[in-house]
């Protein structure tokens, strides 16, 4: 029989791009990948409807391999990676395994961050030791609400559509408000939220505070039934005048609104990757089955015609992993790029996000085509890359904002942009 694939795939990416201790990182997870979560996936999601056992014990083996604290400074005992390239590499190993594994080490990167970012000496004195130790620590960053899907992500609202309101009461902030579908909610041991301390302030009036559990009027209501996804937990919870420390919000007045920034540019970079990973595994899974199955004589890859719609999937999936890689690089040294959190910088994330979760939606249909019915059988995975995938493209803003901020790069785009033709028409009776 033919080999599966002849693709180096040590080759995928330009290897000069990230250290050699970063490579050996990427390529233990991918290790890890292939022998932890590859032959268990499908019992994994199916524990998923009962006590999640087999989740939580393949993220203690995560937790056993050091992945629950890298993104800490060595001070802290931490590895120092806040690289948006070598994160979105690692999303990707895990996108062509079981995606949602990702989601308990990549959220406590995610919440963990801006104060990292911004120095925040008394919260990651009080937390960042927690994420060190022999058990799980999860963290959560909350952003979404039930007022909007992508309010606080949109730029032309500047926070207007925060609607968890956060007032400065003495010493503490006294927090107010609900936040649906973050994940890792009703798990996480801490949470950082997105607040608002007064719309009319626009970006100043953006307040990210961190708030542990149990705090006093923090309440979680119930987990969400997904389709795909199954491996992390979103859901949703309130706030009724929730008391933490002023020192646990991330940095201040207008900083906390680049720090928000940044992280949604962040994020959008590792969903790319991990849209990337899901494409990948299905390329995997329909070169495997088209080598093996033989149609008219001969295996399906080698019709002419199965030949060219693998070579679109395979187009797909390179340039949208040249497409992150690149702008991750891009964002990873600003000294030469330019300010992480600029409108040019936002474009090229998004324009990755876009793209890849396109191309993985395109790759998983393509390969259900090539693969007939086994392709909707649960036993060939496919289907699953196919379920998994849709969140990715949806969450940060789905492909709607996203397209919004990729124009952002090229012209000075405002949604609320003046139109005087439209002021007249409202005058007519």
């Amino acid at each position: 029989m033919e080999p599966v694939s002849t693709e180096i795939g040590q080759n995928r990416f330009m290897r000069e791009l990230v250290s050699p201790g970063d490579r050996l990182l990427i390529e233990a997870i991918g290790e890890f990948v292939d022998r932890e979560i590859m032959p268990i996936r499908r019992e994994m999601e199916a524990s998923t409807r009962g006590d999640f056992k087999l989740v939580e014990k393949v993220q203690q083996k995560l937790v056993d391999l050091g992945m629950q604290g890298p993104f800490l400074p060595p001070e802290y005992g931490g590895w120092n990676l806040t690289s948006a390239l070598v994160t979105s590499l690692v999303a990707e190993e895990f996108g062509r395994g079981e995606p949602s594994c990702f989601a308990a080490v990549g959220s406590g990167s995610w919440a963990m961050r801006p104060a990292v970012i911004a120095g925040n000496k008394a919260v990651l004195d009080e937390f960042a030791p927690k994420f060190l130790g022999d058990e799980p620590y999860i963290a959560c960053f909350a952003m979404t609400e039930p007022s909007g899907g992508c309010n606080i992500e949109n730029l032309d609202m500047m926070g207007k559509g925060i609607q968890t309101r956060a007032v400065l009461d003495g010493d503490e902030w006294v927090i107010n408000g609900a936040k649906v579908w973050p994940t890792n909610s009703g798990i996480s041991d801490l949470y950082l939220v997105v607040c608002n301390t007064d719309p009319e302030l626009g970006d100043d009036g953006i307040a990210m505070i961190y708030v542990p559990v149990p705090t006093p009027g923090f309440t979680f209501g119930r987990f969400e039934e997904k389709v795909g996804f199954r491996c992390s937990r979103e859901g949703d919870f309130s706030f009724d005048n929730v008391r933490v420390p002023k020192e646990w919000r991330a940095a201040g007045p207008g900083e906390d609104a680049v720090l928000l920034h940044d992280n949604l540019i962040f994020a959008r970079l590792f969903s790319a990757g991990w849209a990337i990973g899901i494409a990948q595994g299905a390329f995997d899974e329909v070169l495997a089955f088209t080598s093996e199955r033989s149609v008219a004589g001969k295996p399906i890859r080698q019709h002419t015609v199965a030949a060219g719609i693998l070579a679109d999937m395979a187009t797909g999936i390179q340039v949208g992993r040249d497409s992150y890689v690149n702008a991750a690089y891009m964002f990873d040294h600003p000294q030469a790029y330019g300010s992480r959190t600029s409108k040019q910088m936002l474009s090229r994330s998004s324009l990755a996000k876009v793209f890849c979760c396109d191309t993985a939606v395109m790759v998983t249909n393509k390969a259900m085509e090539l693969m007939g019915s086994y392709g909707y059988a649960a036993g060939y995975n496919v289907e699953k890359y196919w379920r998994d995938n849709k969140i990715i493209q949806i969450w940060e803003g789905g492909g709607q904002l996203g397209r919004l901020d990729v124009a952002r790069g090229y012209y000075d785009y405002n949604q609320f942009h003046e139109n005087e033709l439209y002021e007249r028409m409202k005058k007519i009776p």
